[in-house]
């Protein structure tokens, strides 16, 4: 769950999102409600963040490598964002039950 960000003129570089930084394991955090709601909204927020990046690389093709690097890119974050939204869901709905 990281993203690759290419700098100009360097080499590629792997850094987490605070999302991950934080909090690697929704199971792990305190049950409150408040640490809940916390969750889900970082999680709604790197799903927006995710989903817009993926459109603006689709409409944005055309056709060369650094486009089709954009849009895989892209595509692989919004995969990592929808895990981890589907594993915040997943750690507080056990929880309730």
């Amino acid at each position: 769950m990281t993203t690759t960000i290419a700098q100009a003129g360097f080499v590629k570089v792997t850094s987490p999102y605070p999302e991950e930084q934080e909090l690697l394991d929704p199971a792990l955090a305190a049950p409150t409600p408040q640490k809940a709601a916390q969750l889900r909204q970082k999680a709604s927020h790197w799903l927006s963040r995710a989903q817009k990046e993926l459109h603006d690389a689709i409409f944005a093709r055309d056709g060369s490598e650094a486009g089709l690097d954009r849009y895989a890119s892209a595509r692989a974050e919004l995969d990592s964002a929808e895990t981890w939204a589907l594993r915040v869901a997943e750690a507080f709905s056990m929880r309730r039950d």
